[in-house]
């Protein structure tokens, strides 16, 4: 295609005619069968002697795009089969941490959990998520685990605390803790807990 003003003139005219005979031939734009309508009418006018050389261009111009749609749609793909790979690799190592991996929003509420963090808490993954941490430690030091998450969530070296954690059925449990600022979520904290003696 050129881009003179009587072409462009000229390719305006050949797509509102093209519109105005899908629109008279009944075709639904929100239909299914609009796209290959709409060939079926631009092959119509590349049949028209008048209408054929912007027609044919037209044509050629949407074929291109279609290849380039196809390509975007295979890098796309492509993309999307590396960030799985590397979630599942990421999950894999996390939980084949030997320490809870815990990560919190800005309230101190459980989004993720590692396996360790799991057998750790004595849960499955339903009943922590969304649940604070105090809560779940079960431990008598909840103002102390609020206050020690306050103020991790504003460092990024990450700060310890010694706890003991109360289970139903187990004797109580010293726990290492640390926790500090997420880098990748604003206010939110990612925390370590280790119970070297828990089997």
């Amino acid at each position: 295609m050129t881009n003179r003003p009587d072409a462009m003139v000229s390719q305006l005219a050949l797509r509102e005619r093209a519109q105005a005979l899908i629109k008279t031939q009944g075709v639904n734009p929100g239909s299914t069968k609009t796209a290959s309508d709409a060939l079926r009418v631009l092959f119509d006018l590349a049949s028209s002697p008048a209408t054929a050389p912007d027609a044919l261009a037209l044509l050629h111009e949407l074929q291109v795009h279609q290849v380039e749609l196809d390509l975007q749609n295979e890098e796309l793909q492509r993309s999307r089969d590396e960030l799985e790979f590397t979630w599942r690799h990421q999950t894999q190592l996390q939980d084949a941490l030997p320490c809870a991996l815990l990560v919190l929003d800005a309230g101190g509420c459980v989004l993720e959990c590692n396996a360790s963090g799991l057998k750790t808490l004595g849960l499955k993954l339903e009943q922590a998520l969304g649940k604070r941490l105090e809560g779940l430690l079960a431990t008598r030091d909840g103002a102390r685990v609020h206050a020690w998450l306050e103020e991790a969530s504003q460092s990024a070296l990450g700060l310890g605390l010694a706890l003991q954690l109360e289970m139903q059925g187990r004797p109580v449990q010293a726990l290492c803790a640390a926790a500090r600022a997420n880098p990748l979520a604003p206010g939110a904290l990612v925390a370590w807990v280790h119970a070297p003696t828990l089997g």
